[in-house]
């Protein structure tokens, strides 16, 4: 293989293992071991919609994942008292999930780690390096979706 492509792959291989490394041990830091990158994404997920709550389906459509998925989550996460379920005002059957303190806290802490990230990243970045950099992004995430419907229309056509 290219010099060129073998190092890009060492370093998107390095960067999402350090990235992962790194949020797991945020995590188990500021939540005394009580929250897994999954728990903590779908309080990102929740988070968004501030004090208004989420409903299971907006989580489920945010993150990509199955109702019962999201479902047992929640159960998870109101138990480790990250969470709240309340009827909604509106509507007595749809059920509002909302961040508590620890989960606002929390939430917060995932965001303030992403937010430093991404400046040490760019900071010293020129115009040219920082398209440059979306660009490439770009593809990436292009080049993954796609794969991924691959995969899903793949396992569709099995069943």
């Amino acid at each position: 293989m290219d010099p060129f492509l073998n190092e890009f792959n060492e370093m998107l291989t390095t960067a999402y293992r350090n990235i992962v490394k790194v949020e797991e041990f945020m995590l188990r830091q500021f939540s005394n071991d009580k929250l897994s990158i999954s728990e903590m994404h779908m309080l990102e997920s929740i988070g968004k919609h501030r004090e208004a709550g989420a409903t299971v389906t907006d989580v489920a459509q945010d993150l990509d994942i199955t109702l019962p998925s999201v479902t047992m989550m929640v159960k998870r996460l109101e138990k480790k008292g990250f969470i709240t379920k309340a009827r909604s005002d509106k509507d007595a059957r749809r059920v509002q999930i909302v961040l508590t303190p620890d989960g606002r806290r929390a939430e917060v802490a995932h965001r303030y780690f992403h937010r430093r990230m991404v400046r040490a990243i760019t900071s010293d970045l020129e115009q040219a390096e920082r398209d440059a950099m979306i660009a490439g992004l770009r593809k990436m995430n292009s080049f993954l979706q796609m794969s991924l419907a691959e995969f899903v229309h793949r396992k569709e056509e099995e069943l």
